[in-house]
């Protein structure tokens, strides 16, 4: 069965299901609507043209990968965002004020999420807050990228939730990189089945490669996510026309 876009129903799992019965032209009359000006994020201004990135096969930027995780966390319970941009800063008070500027050490919270920019290269890691365990994942899988990522929830994250045992990582690597720009949205992915109920020694049971055939399915699916954050954020109207 063939949905409006010309993927394959049967090649889309779980959790990215809730999106196949949207239309062409359902995502033509969202993007029309969606307000383009100012999205505030608590503090943090973007603006909802920034999230167009998605309907293209462009390299995400900070801006559409804050709102998607944003969209998780209105998905899922108890979930907290680090910042993206906490390694913009060179300090480790700023770092920290940063990284929790999200809620991501809110009481209640059960599992932190982000990305990290490792310089043209998005990685992710999401932490177990109870069971003290961090999954890393860069779809290039490189070492070099990993030992980044396991650094940074070391000395910035570890410092924010106030955890003094060691976490212990795990690395994601049953899926990679297939093309030059979809890094930020297979971090997406793989953080969206790491909080569906994914882990290191169950991931075949949720990971399908056909996934990669869907690449533009899962961009218009997150895209239509965060232009339903509107009902839920502080939004300056007309900022930015059309």
């Amino acid at each position: 069965m063939d949905i409006s876009s010309g993927f394959q129903v049967d090649s889309v799992v779980e959790p990215f299901k809730d999106t196949v019965d949207t239309t062409k032209g359902d995502h033509k009359d969202a993007v029309k609507d969606m307000n383009l000006g100012k999205w505030h994020i608590g503090r943090h201004v973007q603006y909802g043209s920034e999230f167009l990135d998605f309907r293209e096969n462009l390299w995400l930027h900070s801006s559409s990968i804050t709102g998607a995780l944003f969209a998780l966390r209105e998905t899922y319970e108890g979930v907290g965002i680090v910042n993206p941009r906490f390694l913009d800063f060179d300090t480790m008070e700023q770092r920290c004020r940063t990284a929790r500027s999200f809620g991501a050490a809110d009481p209640g919270i059960k599992s932190v999420v982000s990305t990290v920019n490792l310089g043209y290269h998005w990685g992710a890691f999401s932490i177990d807050v109870h069971q003290k365990r961090s999954f890393l994942f860069d779809p290039l899988q490189l070492q070099s990228n990993l030992t980044s990522l396991k650094n940074a929830v070391r000395t910035v994250v570890e410092t924010m939730l106030n955890m003094t045992d060691r976490i212990q990582f795990d690395v994601i690597s049953g899926c990679k990189q297939m093309d030059n720009s979809s890094y930020g949205l297979w971090c997406l992915v793989v953080l969206e089945l790491l909080l569906f109920g994914a882990t290191l020694e169950n991931w075949s049971d949720y990971w399908s490669d056909s996934l990669y055939e869907e690449v533009m399915y899962l961009r218009m699916s997150y895209l239509h996510k965060v232009i339903r954050l509107q009902g839920h954020l502080s939004i300056d109207i007309d900022e930015v026309s059309e």
